[in-house]
């Protein structure tokens, strides 16, 4: 498990995990030369070509400029792991809302169409 205060590539210090599970670790990482904050997927992928594929997946990502698709701004290996860089979003998961409450239609029909729209 990465500490905070863990300076990762050179670049990103470590603030705090935001989430973990089977696939990876999502961080919450602060560019240290920019003094903006985002958020560090770290993928836990067993195999070389598997690792690659991931990063140049991430490098499409990046290309792709939407207001409801999360940005992409890096790809980095952190302890022989890809890892991706991305914008940090405030809020909760989409799983955490439907937890939290009942969404009636008319509130479904606009989550959908922005997950469609991206």
């Amino acid at each position: 498990m990465i500490q905070p205060g863990t300076v990762i590539d050179q670049r990103y210090e470590v603030e705090r995990t935001l989430a973990s599970g089977g696939m990876g670790t999502v961080l919450v990482v602060r560019h240290q030369t920019l003094d903006s904050l985002h958020a560090l997927k770290i993928l836990h992928v067993p195999g070389r070509e598997v690792r690659e594929r991931l990063l140049t997946e991430g490098k499409v990502q990046a290309r792709l400029k939407h207001p409801n698709i999360v940005a992409v701004t890096d790809t980095l290996m952190v302890e022989n792991s890809p890892g991706i860089v991305m914008e940090l979003v405030s809020g909760g998961s989409l799983d955490q809302l439907l937890q939290e409450r009942t969404l009636d239609l008319d509130q479904i029909e606009a989550l959908f169409l922005g997950i469609l729209a991206g």
